[in-house]
């Protein structure tokens, strides 16, 4: 029928890439993704990622120190 989506949703995107090199972890996340690392069989739980949402001070500063605006509805 004229107006519906019968296909599948082709918009947004989410990914976690975790390089280890030595003794370093490299992280990037994309989207609504999130990364934990399990320690000590599963004892501990490290985590990776953190949400980039505008709410959150860390991520307010960056936005606005690189050029960006944060709106609210």
């Amino acid at each position: 029928m004229p107006g519906q989506n019968v296909g599948p949703e082709r918009s947004g995107s989410c990914a976690n890439v975790v390089m280890i090199i030595e003794d370093t972890i490299y992280v990037i996340n994309v989207g609504d993704s999130r990364a934990f690392m399990s320690i000590d069989a599963g004892n501990q739980i490290g985590v990776l990622s953190r949400d980039h949402k505008p709410d959150d001070e860390l991520e307010k500063i960056r936005i606005q120190a690189a050029g960006g605006k944060i709106y609210r509805t």
